[in-house]
């Protein structure tokens, strides 16, 4: 039984000391540090564990430290090495490998870009290079395969969009679009013209290539470009013209591209493609005047295309005609005046040809007459019934309709005279062609081509009297009294020659009549259509021609008032008209030709001349040039947006029909750019991220 406590006994009031944590303790031992248990806890980061120091304080630490717990985890830690020695410091050397390391990769992504090459190749070219460069850190240390790089791509195109649309805030530019036939989706791509500061020039860069999801009006394809510049920020009153085909959805006033950019921009200037045009006035003019030569050169190509066996026939009949063996040429109707290569490869085969298609005529006709007997011998055994009588189809095959007409056309005589001529008169259209497909700026020499062709077309059938002191689209060219005589039209050394021995080549004098008719015919048809069509006076390309420096002299101050009024955005900041004038006038008394013996592109020679400088050391035409480069970026065809259409076709094949539309326009992005980029040490560390990060959100 328990003793009772007795109730009168006195209390115990002694107090307990209580100890707290002091920072002597952490002094003392390193590993002991403030827990968050509270003031009367030790935490210690060894052992990772909260001790009680409220009885004994430095005590209680002295007791934790000396236990064998405590030494053996002390011993592990103290033999252990730290995760951080497996990772790259953040040292100045270290960080610039890493980016060269990055550098290289966006080069090769870049490579990869601009040669039309196959992502998958990035599986194999880190290997490669590692091999090819054994003693290179940086090919050491490249890990860029397939996924990695398009990622980097797509991140090289961003970097370079919005360099472009930093331009385009800041200085005038045009935009041209035009739709693709990709069966996969509709693409509108947007190019851009403007003045690339770094290099000087006005290049044609791709801004984006939006998809069209529905019905392709004139309204939506505005709103995929409107959409395009909005995101960026990117005024309207900064474009200058708008660059398109001939088509109603785009050159409309009502419900086009044009009418809606209008409303936008009410001084935008439309810059149709007048390559396209000289195409239809060429092609127009031979349907009326000449036999149909594109569907025979079309027809000749597919009769080879495909068979060995007539290939190889045709080449024995070159052999007797001690011709070079090539092939003949396809023929690209979308683009008539292609057509000269393949005439001249039809006029030289000429003689081959007629004697082949003969055998191959010869050879249809006995076939056709062994099976017309073979038809009646068995006929003749079998009894005539009127029920059961069978005949067996007599109309010619496809071959053999294309033989006989093959054979039609290069047997007369007088095509071939019209061959002839079409091969002289379809150089006419070279120069104009070389101007109008070039990449460099050639506004400023546009309406003076364009001129230059009607001439070189009126001066070949029309007398010289009609044409002095006379505007080129002012001459009475339908006027008999101005035609010349037959003897004197310019048809061609190789076609008088032909008519000249008319006896030799079995050509009737009626024929010959008939052809200088359909000459003269040929003439007046090209003619309708330049004169319609094509902007010989409009007054946009007529200022343009300011911009030559060619004609540094005789330009008019007048043209450049003409651009500086209607276009705002061309003019620099802080700089005034009457500014702009002063430099133009001294431009004119001012000697550039060191500048124009260096350089053959116009927007380079005015980037040299904005560099020129006076004796006392001040820029003389700094804001002059600026003004003459927007003006040079209005374009002068549609050329480059062809371009990105062709480069489509080059990374979306059969093989690779599935690259995505964001991956194929980050590629045509960076091969419009055309220039090696540089990297600022912010850009590169911000991309080498940026695999991780698209891991991350994946």
């Amino acid at each position: 039984m328990l003793k009772r406590k007795c109730q009168d006994a006195p209390p115990n009031n002694k107090k307990v000391a209580t100890q707290r944590y002091r920072l002597s303790y952490t002094e003392n031992w390193k590993c002991l540090q403030p827990s968050r248990k509270g003031d009367t806890f030790v935490h210690c980061t060894v052992c990772r564990s909260d001790f009680s120091c409220k009885h004994g304080g430095s005590f209680d630490c002295k007791r934790h430290v000396d236990t064998k717990m405590h030494k053996d985890l002390h011993m592990l830690h103290s033999k252990n090495v730290s995760i951080a020695t497996f990772c790259k410091t953040n040292t100045t050397g270290e960080d610039q490998r890493t980016r060269n390391v990055t550098r290289a990769e966006l080069k090769m992504c870049e490579l990869i870009a601009n040669q039309n090459m196959s992502l998958s190749v990035a599986d194999t070219l880190p290997r490669v290079f590692r091999t090819m460069f054994p003693d290179s850190k940086i090919a050491a240390d490249m890990k860029c395969a397939r996924n990695k790089t398009t990622v980097l791509i797509k991140e090289i195109a961003t970097l370079q969009q919005g360099s472009l649309a930093e331009r385009m805030k800041m200085r005038p530019f045009t935009i041209s679009t035009d739709g693709s036939n990709d069966e996969k989706s509709k693409q509108y791509p947007i190019v851009v013209r403007t003045l690339d500061t770094k290099t000087g020039t006005v290049n044609s860069e791709l801004l984006s290539i939006p998809i069209c999801k529905g019905s392709a009006t004139g309204e939506a394809i505005f709103n995929m470009m409107d959409t395009a510049l909005q995101e960026r920020g990117i005024p309207w009153s900064q474009c200058m013209a708008l660059g398109c085909d001939n088509a109603n959805v785009m050159t409309g006033h009502k419900k086009g591209v044009f009418a809606f950019v209008k409303q936008k921009q009410p001084h935008i200037f439309l810059a149709g493609c007048t390559l396209h045009l000289v195409h239809i006035a060429a092609k127009k003019a031979a349907a009326a005047a000449l036999p149909p030569v594109d569907d025979i050169l079309v027809d000749i190509y597919y009769f080879f295309h495909k068979s060995d066996k007539r290939r190889s026939a045709f080449k024995g009949t070159q052999a007797l005609y001690d011709l070079e063996q090539k092939k003949m040429l396809k023929h690209v109707c979308t683009r008539w005046l292609s057509i000269g290569r393949c005439v001249d490869r039809m006029l030289l085969n000429w003689d081959a040809l007629k004697d082949f298609f003969k055998e191959q005529k010869d050879a249809v006709e006995l076939t056709k007459s062994k099976k017309a007997a073979a038809v009646a011998a068995k006929k003749s055994k079998i009894s005539s019934c009127p029920k059961n009588s069978t005949e067996e189809s007599s109309a010619p095959g496809y071959a053999e309709q294309k033989i006989e007409a093959i054979y039609s056309f290069v047997r007369s005589p007088t095509n071939r005279l019209y061959v002839l001529f079409l091969q002289y008169t379809i150089h006419v259209y070279d120069d104009i062609l070389l101007n109008l497909q070039s990449d460099e700026p050639k506004i400023h020499i546009l309406q003076r081509s364009l001129q230059k062709l009607l001439r070189n077309i009126l001066t070949r059938f029309i007398k010289p009297a009609a044409m002095l002191s006379i505007a080129v689209d002012k001459v009475q060219y339908k006027q008999n009294c101005n035609i010349k005589p037959n003897t004197s039209l310019v048809i061609g050394e190789e076609a008088k020659n032909f008519i000249e021995n008319a006896e030799v080549n079995h050509l009737r004098s009626r024929k010959v009549e008939e052809f200088y008719k359909s000459v003269v015919r040929y003439f007046h048809e090209v003619c309708d259509y330049i004169c319609s069509k094509l902007p010989l006076n409009d007054p946009v390309l007529s200022a343009a021609q300011v911009a030559d420096v060619n004609l540094q002299t005789i330009a008019k101050s007048s043209d450049l008032r003409f651009f500086i009024e209607r276009y705002s955005c061309i003019i620099p900041p802080a700089t005034t008209k009457d500014k702009l004038l002063e430099q133009f006038t001294l431009y004119q008394c001012t000697n550039v030709s060191s500048c124009t013996n260096e350089q053959t592109r116009m927007d380079s020679i005015w980037s040299m001349i904005g560099k020129m400088r006076d004796e006392e050391g001040k820029l003389m035409f700094s804001e002059l040039s600026v003004v003459m480069c927007g003006i040079l970026t209005i374009p002068h065809s549609s050329a480059h947006c062809k371009r990105v259409f062709s480069c489509v076709r080059k990374n979306r094949t059969e093989q690779r029909a599935c690259l995505g539309d964001s991956t194929l326009e980050s590629l045509l992005v960076i091969k419009s750019s055309g220039t090696p980029q540089d990297y600022t040490d912010k850009e590169l560390d911000h991309i080498r991220g940026s695999y991780y990060r698209s891991l991350k959100s994946s």
